[in-house]
């Protein structure tokens, strides 16, 4: 199945997984899974961080590759077209 992941569950997944329910944990570990992220969401890290968003405190190019480096694929295009 595929999951396009919010911004909030992007951040959790990086960096405190334990925010995350164990739901959540179960559906992001499972490799038949297809995690997908958008380019919204790292626009919105960008943003708040400048704005210096406590909880938002982290490069969004880091971001984005490390969460490519782990399996995470990035959307492009049409989401119907994924």
């Amino acid at each position: 199945m595929k999951f396009l992941l919010d911004t909030h569950v992007l951040l959790w997944a990086a960096g405190s997984p334990d925010k995350l329910s164990q739901a959540a944990r179960t559906l992001l570990e499972d490799p038949q899974n297809e995690l997908l992220f958008s380019a919204a969401s790292l626009w919105e890290i960008a943003i708040k961080c400048g704005l210096g968003r406590a909880d938002f405190q982290v490069d969004a190019r880091v971001l984005r590759r490390g969460l490519l480096d782990n399996g995470y694929q990035e959307l492009r295009g049409s989401p119907c077209s994924q």
